[in-house]
């Protein structure tokens, strides 16, 4: 599929035209230039986002997280929405806290921050609030709902303040370009004196632009202190077709787009300030244009669904007058919750990722490869026992180096028996692994639960590298290890191990933090490839039933 587009022509002229024709009516004179002027300059430098979000304490610094926002500055994007959550425990609580480990640290923050500026990349600091208990199918949008007293209203907002101005202090301390003051608190955004007190809060503690994240079809039209904000904030998760059987095309998802545009080209009149897109996104699954909001549907991966809502919004919004910006949902700083056979939000290493480099202007995604191994050149560590030269580093497990059955190859392979984060681990003297394109082992499950598998190097100096997961199907086929049967897993070491360094050690490790892994491995080697070009996991863009 070749898909065509105009690139990066702001229509600034045409901007400034229809501003001023529109705000005529709706502001008053003396404001009519100012305004005039910021919306044509906001338009102008158009925000193309991208949501990067973690959802533990301590992702963002992980060492695979900086692999991460390097892929996502790749696609042309110059916005990074970095995302931070806090918890409450139901709707009806009064108190919000940003201490738990599913919230990143302050820390965490401030270093995602000067990683996107190192990059190139301008970053929108977006706290959300979330609920604890969501069994009972309340989520944010209900916090305010369940309220029957102006006690609990002033306790609500009172904290929601303090947690807002702490990250509102930490955006001016640390540099961020752009702050939103809340997300999809439709429950309370009715209540327009407490949300312009919440807005003087944020201007004392920081001075760069801020914008409310309205959620689509119907907060954004009831919100009445939209004139508080620098921009007009908006989650597009408008549905684009109601039948859950039709696979429509992109000529379908592009008429649906008439109704929507025509409510934020009336906001952006009324208010004279521009729409940001604050979050768009869509699931690589059946029905995603469908029900495009809801992140809990289960229905078959399509990764051509999501391309052509990708294709559709872009050639409908992307130069709209009124239109500031857009933060795709989601690049997750887990490099590994994405790909081909995720059914999630994220473009990452799927098809919608080759529209957003399109329009984003980043460089094209590479196309497949044909390489083959080449097992005449390869660096042994297992075969039939350790190889000479490779020490048993082991940790918190017992193996039976040469167990006679089953064994996938020769005489013998490795049983293993591994306690929470053990790890079957290998040493050797300081090797270069420049001749070798992968990683390369068989596995077969022994037990009725899946072990769950990570691979880690440690470089030359001791450090440890990124982990990729065995569990993964760009690694082992179907994601999965078998019972009873001995599977192939292959990892480019370009994923292993992306600067190239001198390496040590291997280690293969349970992730389970309270379960045994039992499993068997053979025929553990490096294995050269026999062609020098890119390796691509990308498939063909395929409808999957």
């Amino acid at each position: 599929m070749v898909i065509m587009k105009g690139l990066f022509v702001r229509k600034v002229l045409v901007v400034s035209v229809f501003v001023v024709v529109l705000l005529v009516f709706v502001a008053p004179l003396q404001n009519l230039t100012t305004q005039t002027s910021s919306l044509a300059d906001a338009v102008a430098s158009f925000q193309k986002g991208i949501s990067y979000s973690a959802w533990w304490a301590g992702q963002y610094t992980e060492p695979g997280a900086d692999l991460s926002l390097d892929a996502l500055a790749s696609t042309g994007a110059d916005w990074i929405s970095l995302i931070v959550t806090g918890y409450q425990d139901t709707y009806l609580s009064t108190t919000i806290d940003r201490t738990g480990l599913h919230t990143p640290t302050d820390a965490d923050l401030v270093y995602a921050i000067g990683q996107a500026h190192n990059r190139g990349l301008k970053v929108m600091l977006k706290p959300h609030v979330d609920l604890n208990d969501e069994s009972d199918g309340h989520w944010r949008g209900h916090i305010g709902d369940g309220f029957t007293t102006e006690a609990q209203w002033s306790a609500w907002f009172a904290s929601y303040r303090d947690f807002i101005e702490h990250y509102a202090a930490l955006a001016q301390a640390y540099g961020a370009d752009q702050f939103c003051i809340g997300t999809e608190l439709l429950g309370t955004t009715h209540r327009e004196g407490d949300w312009r007190a919440v807005v003087a809060g944020v201007r004392a503690a920081y001075d760069g632009p801020i914008v409310y994240a309205a959620l689509h079809s119907g907060e954004e039209m009831a919100i009445t202190w939209w004139d508080a904000v620098d921009y007009i904030g908006v989650d597009g998760y408008y549905p684009l077709t109601n039948d859950t059987d039709h696979h429509p095309d992109i000529a379908e998802l592009e008429a649906a787009w008439e109704e929507p545009k025509i409510i934020m080209a009336n906001l952006s009149a009324t208010y004279g300030k521009p729409i940001l897109l604050t979050e768009i996104g869509y699931r690589s699954q059946h029905g995603c244009a469908c029900h495009p909001f809801d992140s809990n549907v289960v229905s078959p991966l399509d990764l051509e669904e999501q391309l052509f809502a990708y294709e559709a919004a872009f050639r409908q919004l992307y130069d709209e007058p009124w239109l500031g910006g857009m933060f795709w949902w989601q690049w997750h700083a887990d490099r590994f919750v994405s790909g081909p056979c995720d059914d999630g939000f994220t473009p990452y290493q799927k098809p919608a990722e080759g529209v957003l480099r399109a329009w984003y202007g980043g460089d094209p995604l590479p196309h497949h490869s044909t390489l083959l191994p080449d097992y005449t050149q390869t660096l042994d560590i297992y075969i039939d026992d350790l190889v000479p030269g490779w020490d048993n580093w082991s940790w918190s497990a017992t193996l039976d180096m040469t167990n006679s059955s089953p064994v996938y190859e020769g005489a013998s392979s490795m049983s293993a028996v591994l306690g929470p984060w053990g790890a079957i681990s290998p040493r050797r003297s300081t090797f270069d692994a420049s001749p070798y394109y992968w990683l390369e082992f068989y596995v077969r499950g022994s037990s009725e639960d899946e072990p769950q598998l990570s691979v880690f190097f440690d470089a030359a100096d001791g450090t440890r590298l990124p982990p990729a997961p065995v569990n993964d199907c760009r690694h082992i086929k179907d994601g999965t290890i078998e019972i009873g049967v001995w599977k192939k897993v292959r990892i480019p070491l370009s994923v292993l191990n992306p600067s190239g360094v001198a390496l040590s050690r291997l280690s293969i490790q349970n992730k389970g933090d309270a379960q045994t892994a039992l499993f068997w491995v053979d025929g553990l080697r490096l294995v050269a490839a026999q062609e020098p070009s890119a390796w691509s996991y990308l498939p063909l863009v395929v409808r999957c039933q």
